[in-house]
């Protein structure tokens, strides 16, 4: 594998679609969002060994559809990665996945040294053990209570406390899930679950706060890529958005400070309270 084949998961809603769209900015970066990849990987259901060589194979193939001028798999918004994939308004509702799954233009020139970067959150994530072996492999996570609160916002299976792409590779999370009846107490344990995972798995250096990605323009996605340390995008944080349920976070927010997860490996219980806050006023 090349050693410019990137492999970007994080945490539901932490900022992976946004980081995508701001690498593909940079002149020699293909960045995919959540491509379906291939029946060899959808058999990895019953053999993670198997979905890891279907992801590889994957990247081989997009290689050479790409220089062959072909369009490559990817969510999108009318043909372009958007820099959110859910409806970006409060509608009385939740709010609804907008970004579809088809084939997107490569629409700049590339060296034959281009990065390829694909993400995605919860399949690559119970997959590390095996991918880590193979790719570059970067996470990014977002302030706790940002996430409970956006995942509380959209019409996705984590509204629920399930994210099934993880629990096909994981009988056991798909188990113990299963036992909790709580939603909000399902949520609590699958945050724990991908901090954990995270803190398990990679280096400090490969895992990137959303905060910083917004604070920075988008600089301190060179972790990843050196040459996003170009990047100036003017962003702005969500963590405190009118999109989500202002009472609904204070009372998701006490109940977070009351367990102990592997997010405040992470995040302080200072960042939470302070957004508690925040979102009070």
């Amino acid at each position: 594998m090349s050693e410019r084949d990137i492999v970007l998961t994080g945490i539901p809603r932490s900022g992976t679609t946004l980081a995508c769209w701001l690498l593909n900015q940079l002149p020699e970066v293909v960045a995919l969002v959540e491509p379906q990849m291939g029946v060899r990987f959808w058999l990895g259901r019953w053999d993670r060994r198997l979905a890891s060589a279907g992801i590889r194979q994957f990247f081989n193939k997009v290689r050479e559809r790409i220089a062959t001028g072909s369009t490559v798999p990817s969510f999108h918004i009318d043909g372009e990665i958007p820099t959110n994939p859910v409806e970006e308004q409060r509608v009385g509702r939740l709010r609804r996945p907008v970004a579809r799954l088809g084939r997107v233009p490569v629409a700049k020139s590339l060296s034959g040294r281009f990065w390829l970067i694909v993400k995605h959150p919860a399949p690559f994530t119970v997959l590390l053990n095996e991918l880590v072996e193979h790719f570059p492999v970067y996470a990014i996570v977002r302030n706790p209570l940002a996430v409970l609160a956006s995942w509380n916002s959209v019409s996705l299976p984590v509204n629920k406390g399930h994210v099934p792409a993880a629990e096909w590779f994981d009988p056991s999370l798909r188990r113990t899930l299963s036992r909790i009846s709580d939603r909000w107490e399902r949520q609590l344990y699958l945050l724990d679950w991908f901090f954990e995972t995270y803190r398990r798995m990679l280096p400090e250096t490969a895992i990137l706060r959303y905060e910083d990605i917004v604070a920075t323009g988008g600089r301190a996605l060179s972790a990843i890529v050196p040459e996003a340390a170009e990047l100036s995008v003017p962003l702005q944080s969500r963590n405190a958005s009118s999109l989500y349920d202002a009472s609904l976070m204070r009372a998701l927010g006490e109940r977070l400070l009351k367990t102990d997860g592997a997010y405040w490996d992470f995040y302080s219980r200072e960042s939470v309270e302070r957004l508690i806050a925040e979102v009070s006023r």
